[in-house]
């Protein structure tokens, strides 16, 4: 199986995840990062099924939509359940979420006024968010993974949702926002010390 995964240099969850899934399933691949140039030639190719990446060829046939990378990448590194439906589901669940988070910043990704934006981003912090957070914090539980007694692709996804809302990375949600979510904390801390993980992650150190 040729498979190439095609994504910007940054690990945002929607390609970053799949990645890493991938070289933990020691499956071999071929790891694209274009720069802004190179998208907007695919874009205008029309390479990109829905403008957009990242994208996924899998011998020649290509595969959009973050969700469905993650759950293929997932399939193939032996890190989605493959034989308990409920157990899929729940993974299906927090893949679906993390898509739901990303969106509530939508809108202020497109606020132009920089004091509208960081309003809308005051009150993404202190009311949609801070719920979405704590409905993860139940539904980890005392765990110290969401679905299996190890990593799933669902893991790694929340994981580098968190990192990317925890991290100071967006302006007006304030850095170390996880400090009133020990459970979460406490997972992305899991996952990050990883080997394979926090192998693939060290490229961005440098």
């Amino acid at each position: 199986m040729q498979i190439r995964l095609i994504y910007f240099d940054f690990p945002f969850w929607r390609a970053e995840a799949s990645r890493i899934a991938l070289t933990m399933g020691g499956v071999a691949f071929e790891d694209v990062r274009p720069n802004r140039a190179e998208f907007i030639e695919m874009k205008s190719s029309g390479a990109l099924p829905y403008g957009q990446l990242p994208v996924l060829d899998v011998d020649g046939e290509r595969i959009a939509q973050s969700v469905a990378i993650a759950r293929f990448c997932g399939k193939v590194s032996g890190l989605y359940p493959a034989s308990d439906l409920v157990a899929a589901a729940r993974v299906d669940e927090l893949l679906d979420t993390a898509t739901q988070v990303t969106a509530l910043f939508a809108s202020s990704m497109r606020e132009k006024d920089p004091q509208k934006k960081m309003e809308m981003r005051r009150r993404i912090a202190e009311g949609s968010l801070a719920k979405t957070l704590g409905f993860l914090e139940a539904r980890l539980g005392e765990r110290d993974y969401f679905v299996e007694d190890r990593i799933t692709i669902a893991d790694l996804v929340i994981w580098r949702l968190l990192g990317w809302v925890n991290g100071g990375i967006i302006d007006g949600i304030p850095e170390g926002i996880l400090a009133d979510y020990a459970g979460l904390q406490a997972h992305s801390d899991r996952v990050g010390r990883e080997p394979a993980v926090a192998q693939c992650m060290a490229r961005y150190a440098q």
